[in-house]
């Protein structure tokens, strides 16, 4: 009875190595033959990504733009299908576009794939400097259909073109957000046509810089006039960074009295103005009074000493009845 449970466990172990081994011999053998474990990928041999799928349906007669949100350096395969073409070709061509050029050697045939579909597909690799518009087009009796694919870092839409006011020995916060996650945030300062980096760990006194997921916010301390201007918040991605800017207007404790000082000049100018006027039309009347009253002296005088001669007259006549 022992040697035959010896023996039951040595024909088990033999077993389970012969197994161990079909299994190695059969991955080994899916490995030669290329077959991928990742869903809806495929590793190329070129390079490490893998490659992502995209498909749009051709709506005859409009031009569909679809937008891709590329987050780091990929392979990607665009493909396009359109249906229903009338008198049911067996081929028509399809070529592609980028940033409106035509892809050198893009040009093909494209076969129906069944009763009604013709697919066109490629596949592209994107680094940073092949971001863009690609656009790929059916031509089939003398008609041109086609589908543009829009790759592009995450936009940050919350661009504002009104500047943030604060005052000289205040503080203000900048932020800004994007809906994807970026790797980091960054910070600059705008000097005309250079940019300067915000170091908030170089300089605590000045600055601080505050990193949540998709949003980041910049604190600028003890605000001079100095500080004001032009601020890049820039979210860094694998492939490439995408920027925002705000800008901050810093005013100094005597700008909101300006229009008030404003008033009150106008208002001391119009004053003098009038009492001015008045000074001058008094002056006016005292001349003109003094010019009516010259000419007629010497009638008034005369008649001043008609009036004392018959008075005098008159009282000689008196006398002499008397006597």
């Amino acid at each position: 009875m022992l040697r035959f449970g010896q023996v039951l466990r040595s024909y088990c172990r033999s077993l389970l190595s012969s197994a161990v081994n079909a299994m190695n011999f059969l991955l080994i053998f899916l490995y030669w033959q290329g077959v991928s474990t990742v869903a809806n990928s495929a590793v190329t041999p070129e390079t490490d990504y893998a490659v992502t799928y995209h498909e749009t349906i051709v709506s005859k007669g409009h031009v569909i733009v679809q937008e891709l949100e590329i987050l780091k350096p990929q392979k990607i395969e665009l493909s396009c299908i359109i249906s229903d073409i009338p008198n049911n070709p067996t081929h028509i061509i399809g070529y592609w576009k980028k940033n409106g050029n035509e892809i050198e050697n893009s040009k093909q045939t494209v076969y129906k794939v069944d009763k009604q579909r013709f697919i066109f597909k490629r596949i592209f690799n994107i680094q940073v400097n092949d971001l863009g518009n690609y656009s790929c087009i059916f031509s089939y009796l003398d008609k041109q259909e086609q589908v543009t694919f829009l790759l592009k870092v995450p936009v940050m839409k919350d661009k504002r073109d009104k500047p943030i006011v604060s005052y000289v020995g205040d503080s203000v916060v900048l932020d800004c957000k994007i809906k994807r996650m970026p790797n980091t945030w960054q910070w600059y300062k705008s000097n005309g046509t250079e940019k300067v980096l915000i170091n908030a760990t170089a300089d605590p006194m000045n600055y601080k810089i505050l990193l949540e997921k998709n949003v980041t916010k910049l604190t600028v301390l003890n605000l001079t006039e100095e500080d004001a201007g032009k601020y890049i918040c820039s979210a860094v991605f694998e492939i490439k960074s995408s920027e925002s800017h705000v800008y901050l207007k810093v005013l100094s404790l005597i700008e909101p009295l300006k229009p008030f000082i404003g008033i009150t000049i106008e208002v001391v100018i119009l004053v003098t103005l009038i009492l001015l006027y008045e000074r001058y039309g008094r002056s006016r009347n005292d001349s003109s009074v003094v010019t009516e009253n010259g000419p007629n002296c010497e009638p008034t005088d005369k008649l001043t000493q008609d009036d004392s001669s018959g008075t005098d007259g008159r009282r000689t006549r008196q006398r002499n009845l008397v006597h």
